[in-house]
């Protein structure tokens, strides 16, 4: 049965989101952060542009097309957590729970995760699947969290790899924080689902009865979403969709191959993973500002590049997995029927 949603849960606005004080305060803190990196490391952007006109686009397509194929998997992937949850999502390919409707829920999530902070966008997407299927609020949100768990158990086990194939055990120190917050971000979560199948009875005393039934349903969903038997598909899927997510950098990087830079495959892939966890922190839309900080600062201070070269590489990666999704996503937004 649908849950009686909240005033906010029933109308969600983009508008009113960017319009928030927070939404304002967070690009003032993602601008501030971009200049910081521009004088720490005393990078030319003249030069920086320079160097991004010497990219070969057709590298950079590639890049783009290896990025947008993570999405049609992840909505394969949520329509698998959805119907492990017990939320009936039928097949038919035009319905609601259709996998086009579902990487436009997803794809709309993103976007509204691109241009407002604290990932609003996870709600959003909640609020979609609520308006578009009638399908409980609380425990759309409880697969969400499933979702989330998945990724950041695939990315942190990804960057552990590489990051041990790089360093081995000696860690350089530039990249140990990054370790510290892919390692936090993933006991948070790990706490969170193990409070939810043990702890459940003692929580549940301080949720307010107004809110309990959403809770159940939220800590059911949340539950069932994780079947043994399924796990092996999940798992799969999950550790394809992040090396997918390597391989787009890899291509950006090929773009600038005629400038000598040639990394190994390890490196890209841990360095764009980091780019990825660091889209995870809330503080700043999709990260902005705090990835093109980190990601520069790496490539410079750990694999070795020059300034101008590794803001290049940094700033062509995000028109990828930040500026398109902007751009398209506008465009999806002012056309879709299901926002």
């Amino acid at each position: 049965m649908a849950d009686n949603l909240s005033s906010e849960e029933r109308n969600f606005s983009l508008q009113e989101a960017l319009r928030s004080p927070r939404t304002w305060v967070s690009f003032a803190l993602a601008i501030m952060l971009i200049v910081f990196v521009f004088r720490s490391l005393d990078i030319s952007l003249a030069e920086t542009l320079a160097v991004m006109k010497q990219a070969q686009w057709s590298y950079m397509v590639l890049g783009l097309g290896v990025f947008y194929l993570t999405f049609p998997m992840r909505a394969w992937r949520w329509r698998r957590l959805l119907e492990h949850s017990g939320i009936s999502a039928p097949r038919d390919r035009s319905g609601w729970a259709s996998l086009p409707a579902l990487m436009e829920y997803i794809y709309l999530s993103w976007f509204v995760n691109c241009v407002v902070p604290a990932k609003l966008g996870d709600v959003y997407r909640g609020y979609l699947l609520k308006r578009n299927g009638q399908v409980s609020f609380a425990a759309t949100v409880g697969t969400i969290f499933a979702e989330r768990l998945l990724d950041m158990l695939g990315l942190f086990t990804f960057l552990t790899i590489s990051g041990l194939m790089l360093f081995g055990t000696h860690l350089p120190h530039e990249t140990e924080w990054l370790f510290w917050v892919g390692a936090g971000l993933v006991v948070v979560i790990i706490l969170g689902l193990v409070s939810l199948r043990w702890l459940s009875p003692v929580l549940v005393r301080f949720v307010p009865d107004r809110l309990k039934a959403r809770y159940d349903r939220f800590a059911a969903s949340a539950l069932q979403s994780f079947q043994w038997r399924m796990l092996p598909d999940l798992i799969g899927m999950t550790m394809l969709v992040w090396l997918l997510e390597g391989c787009r950098l890899y291509f950006v990087i090929l773009s600038m191959h005629q400038l000598g830079i040639d990394l190994p495959l390890p490196l890209v892939i841990f360095v764009s993973l980091a780019s990825s966890l660091l889209t995870v922190v809330p503080f700043t839309p999709a990260g902005l500002g705090l990835v093109e900080g980190a990601v520069t600062a790496v490539l410079v201070t750990v694999v070795g590049l020059g300034r101008p070269e590794a803001l290049a590489i940094t700033l062509l990666d995000r028109l990828i997995n930040f500026w398109s999704i902007i751009v398209f996503g506008l465009v999806l937004y002012l056309l879709s029927k299901r926002r």
